[in-house]
C-alpha cells in the first residue's frame, strides 16, 4: 500500500509567523503532531479573560472576537460561548473585533490570526469557555470579599451576583472593577453539557440582528473618514498583460479627479468620490502589452487539461492491485467530468481604506487574513508589520476571497498610497465587474474516473485522475502545503476512498497557472464530492442496488457519515412513491471535521428542472447556535445551487466574459427549494459549518435528475446539459 496523501489537518494548520519587527516573513509548517499537541495543550493553558472579554459598569459584556464575521454568525457563536460560562445576561452581550496581533489572537488551527477552513468555533471553543469561567470565578471572589461571605455561597445567574443565604445581589458590572484587580485563576471548572443554558439554545437572537435589520451595521464599504479620497484601479484585461502606454488627459480633465497613479498592479484613478473614480478610470486610454499574457479560450484550457490524462500523474493514494482488479471486475464504467472557474462574488465587493497615522498606517476593512495582510501591506510600504494596524469590520460575504495569500487588494491600496503625494485616507473599491474579472477563482478542474464492480455488485476498483491548478503553487506556502508534488486542496474529497474500495488509485496533475486561483467555499470538496457521489450512484445503478443501502455498505466503518446519510434519507422519505418525472438523489461527504448528507427531490419536464425539496442532515459536533447552523445550511443550498446550475467564468482571447449578475447569475427566490435541516445532537467537540454543507448539494440534485429522467450530468454547470430552471 502506498499513501502519499497529506492529512487535512496538516493542510489547514499551515502557518505561523514570527519576527513581527522584520520584513522577513518566517513561515513554519504545523505538522499533524504539532497541531494535535497544540489542541491538547489548549486545556492546559491558563485562562485569559482580560484578553477576550470586557465587563462595563452597566454590566454589558463585550466579547473580543478574533475571527472575521462575514455573515456566518461567528460573532454570535463566540459571544454565546463566553456568556454560557460567565452566566451573563444575553440581552447585555456585545462583541467587537480584535486588532491584528497574532501573538495574542492566533487561530490555533491555522497558526496565525485569520479566519478560514471553518475553524472559528473549533479554535475558540476552549479558550473562550475558560475566559468566561475565569471571569465568573473572579466576580464571585470579588463579591465574596465585598460581602464578607464564603465564595461557595455566591453564584452568578443571568448577569447577577447573588448571595444565596441572604439574597444579597448586584449586577456583575458593579463588581467588575474589583474583580479585575484580582489574580486570574490558573485553573477553572467548565460546565458539563447538561448544564448548558445558552449553548444549543435555538431561541437566542443573533448579536448583529438589530444592527443589520435597522441598517446601522457598519461594513468595510461603509467606512468614511475626514478628507478621504476614493480609488479605482484599471487592471490588465488579460492575466499576465502589462502596461504599454497611457493617455490620462481626459481623466485628468475631470475636476473631481485628483490624480492618476501608475502602480505594479494597474493604473489608479484617485477622485473625490467612487463614481468619479470609476468614471475617470473608464476614460483612460490604455494600451496593454500582451506578449506574456494568456490569450487562450476556455475550450483551449480544457483541452490542455484533458491532455494530462494521457500521462501518469502523481499518486495521492494507491491501495490493492488496480490493474488486476480491472481484469476481474464484472462491469466497468468510465467518465470524464469538467468544472469551470468560479468567482466568489460576495455581496459586498472588495474594499479597503488606508489611513496614515503617527505610528504608521491603519487599515479599515473586513479583514479575514490578518497576519498575512498586515505583512503584505508593510512590505509594500517599506514598514515593519507592527507599524500596520488593522481595524476589522463586519464583512458582507467572502467564501474564501478575502483570505488571499497574495493579499491582492491590500497590496493595491498600499501601492497607491506609496505613490500618491498626499497623506490622506484612501479608499479602494472594486466594482462587481472588477470582482468577476479580477481573478483568484476556484480553479477549473477535470476528473476522470474508471470504476468497476465484482460479481456481487460491490465496488471492486476505482481509478481517479484529478487535473487542476494548485492554489498554493508559487505562493509563500507552497513548500509547506504541497507534499510530494501534490497540493492537497486539489485532491481532497477524491483520495480518501471513503467507501473502502479494495483496489483504489488517485492521481493528481497540476497544470501551470496562468489565471490566479484561490480557495472557494469548501475548496477541493466543491468539485471532488460531485464526482465521487455521482459515480458511486452509477455503480449502484449498475449493480441494480438501492443507492442508499449501497452507500451504507461502503460506509460501514464510518458511523458518523452513515448516520447523517440515514437521517437525511429518513426525513426525506427516501424511496417513497413519486409522481411521474420526479426523482430523488443522495450525496454524503465529510469535510472540515463535519459530516453532511443531502437528499434532493426534483422534477424534469421538457428539460425544465424544478428542485422541490432538499433535506440535509449535519453532524458538526456540539452545536453552539442551532439557528445559525440552520441558516448556514440553507445559505449553502442557495450558494451551491447557484454554482452548479448556472455559474461559470469563461475566457475568450484571454479575457473574462462575465461582468455582473446578468451573466453570472445567482439563484432566484422563486427557484429556491424547500430546505429541511436535521442537526445531530452530539457531545463531540465543535467542528465546521460554513463550508461542509456546500459539496453534497450538487451531486444530490444531479442524482435526482438521473432518477427523474435518466440524464447523467458530468459537465458543470447543469445549463450545459440543456436544463433550465
Amino acid at each position: 500500500m502506498i499513501n502519499h496523501s497529506t492529512h487535512e489537518l496538516s493542510r489547514r494548520n499551515f502557518i505561523k509567523t514570527t519576527g513581527a519587527g522584520s520584513l522577513a516573513l518566517m513561515i513554519g509548517i504545523y505538522t499533524d503532531s504539532q497541531a494535535l499537541a497544540e489542541e491538547r495543550g489548549v486545556q492546559d493553558t491558563p485562562p485569559q479573560p482580560s484578553l477576550f472579554l470586557k465587563i462595563a459598569p452597566n454590566s454589558e459584556v463585550t466579547v473580543i472576537v478574533k475571527h472575521l464575521d462575514m455573515g456566518q454568525g461567528i460573532a454570535t457563536g463566540l459571544t454565546t460561548i463566553v456568556a454560557e460560562e460567565l452566566e451573563a445576561d444575553w440581552s447585555k452581550m456585545r462583541y467587537e473585533f480584535a486588532p491584528a496581533d497574532s501573538s495574542k489572537f492566533k487561530n490555533g488551527k491555522l497558526g496565525v490570526q485569520g479566519t478560514g477552513a471553518s475553524t472559528s468555533i473549533a479554535n475558540s471553543w476552549l479558550e473562550l469557555r475558560k475566559a468566561g469561567a475565569a471571569a465568573k470565578a473572579m466576580l464571585i471572589q470579588a463579591a465574596s470579599q465585598e460581602w464578607n461571605t464564603p465564595a461557595s455561597e455566591v453564584i452568578v445567574a443571568n448577569g447577577m451576583l447573588i448571595h444565596k443565604k441572604s439574597s444579597t445581589k448586584c449586577l456583575i458590572g458593579e463588581m467588575a472593577a474589583k474583580a479585575q484587580a484580582l489574580p486570574i485563576p490558573s485553573q477553572v471548572t467548565l460546565k458539563s453539557s447538561d448544564q448548558f443554558k445558552l449553548i444549543g439554545n435555538p431561541h437566542l437572537h443573533r448579536v448583529d440582528s438589530y444592527a443589520k435589520t435597522h441598517a446601522s451595521q457598519v461594513f468595510g464599504l461603509d467606512v468614511r473618514l475626514p478628507g478621504m479620497l476614493y480609488v479605482a484601479l484599471a487592471r490588465p484585461p488579460q492575466f499576465g498583460a502589462t502596461l504599454q502606454s497611457l493617455d490620462d488627459s481626459k481623466t485628468k480633465g475631470n475636476t473631481f479627479v485628483i490624480d492618476v497613479v501608475q502602480t505594479p498592479y494597474g493604473v489608479a484613478v484617485i477622485a473625490k468620490d467612487t463614481w468619479n473614480a470609476f468614471k475617470g478610470r473608464d476614460e483612460l486610454v490604455i494600451t496593454w502589452n500582451t506578449d506574456k499574457a494568456d490569450l487562450s479560450s476556455s475550450q483551449a484550457k480544457f483541452e490542455r487539461f484533458e491532455d494530462q490524462f494521457k500521462t501518469p500523474g502523481l499518486i495521492a493514494k494507491e491501495m490493492g492491485q488496480l490493474e488486476q482488479a480491472q481484469l476481474e471486475s464484472s462491469s466497468q464504467i468510465e467518465a470524464t467530468y469538467s468544472f469551470p472557474f468560479l468567482a466568489h462574488a460576495p455581496m459586498e465587493p472588495l474594499n479597503v481604506t488606508l489611513e496614515h497615522v503617527e505610528t504608521g498606517v491603519k487599515i479599515h476593512t473586513g479583514c479575514q487574513f490578518h497576519a498575512v495582510d498586515q505583512f503584505s501591506i508593510a512590505q509594500e510600504l517599506g514598514l515593519t508589520p507592527d507599524k500596520v494596524s488593522i481595524t476589522t469590520y463586519m464583512s458582507g460575504g467572502s467564501f474564501g476571497r478575502r483570505a488571499n495569500p497574495a493579499s491582492d487588494y491590500m497590496r493595491e491600496i498600499a501601492a497607491v498610497a506609496k505613490r500618491f503625494n498626499q497623506k490622506v485616507p484612501l479608499k479602494l473599491v472594486w466594482s462587481r465587474s472588477d470582482d468577476l474579472k479580477g481573478g483568484y477563482y476556484r480553479s477549473m478542474f477535470m476528473h476522470r474516473v474508471k470504476a468497476g464492480i465484482d460479481a456481487q455488485g460491490k465496488p471492486l476498483m476505482w481509478s481517479h485522475q484529478v487535473v487542476g491548478h494548485s492554489i498554493t503553487e508559487n505562493t509563500a506556502f507552497a513548500k509547506f502545503l504541497i507534499k510530494n508534488g501534490i497540493d492537497n486542496t486539489s485532491v481532497e474529497g477524491s483520495f480518501e476512498n471513503k467507501y473502502a474500495i479494495p483496489h483504489f488509485k488517485c492521481e493528481s496533475y497540476a497544470v501551470a497557472k496562468t489565471v490566479p486561483v484561490l480557495w472557494w467555499r469548501s475548496v477541493g470538496h466543491s468539485h471532488s464530492s460531485f464526482v465521487t457521489e455521482t459515480m458511486i450512484d452509477e455503480l449502484a445503478k449498475m449493480a441494480k442496488r438501492d443507492p442508499l443501502s449501497y452507500r451504507l455498505e461502503g460506509l460501514r466503518d464510518n458511523p458518523r457519515l452513515a448516520n447523517v446519510l440515514k437521517l437525511a434519507a429518513k426525513n426525506a422519505s427516501w424511496g417513497k412513491k413519486l409522481p411521474a418525472n420526479h426523482g430523488q438523489g443522495l450525496a454524503v461527504n465529510e469535510s472540515f471535521g463535519s459530516f453532511v448528507a443531502h437528499c434532493a427531490e426534483v422534477s424534469v419536464v421538457k428539460n425544465k428542472l424544478k428542485i422541490h425539496e432538499i433535506t440535509c442532515a449535519v453532524d458538526c459536533g456540539t452545536v453552539v447556535n442551532p439557528d445559525v447552523v440552520k441558516a448556514q445550511v440553507e445559505g449553502a443550498v442557495a450558494f451551491a445551487l447557484s454554482a452548479v446550475l448556472f455559474q461559470e467564468i469563461t475566457f475568450k482571447d484571454g479575457q473574462v466574459q462575465q461582468s455582473n449578475f446578468h451573466d453570472y447569475p445567482l439563484l432566484r427566490m422563486k427557484d429556491m427549494p424547500k430546505v429541511k435541516v436535521i442537526i445531530v445532537q452530539s457531545s463531540e467537540a465543535p467542528s465546521g459549518i460554513g463550508e461542509p454543507p456546500v459539496p453534497t448539494v450538487g451531486p444530490a440534485v444531479a442524482n435526482a435528475i438521473f432518477d427523474a429522467c435518466g440524464l447523467r450530468i458530468r459537465q458543470l454547470p447543469f445549463a450545459k446539459s440543456g436544463l433550465s430552471v
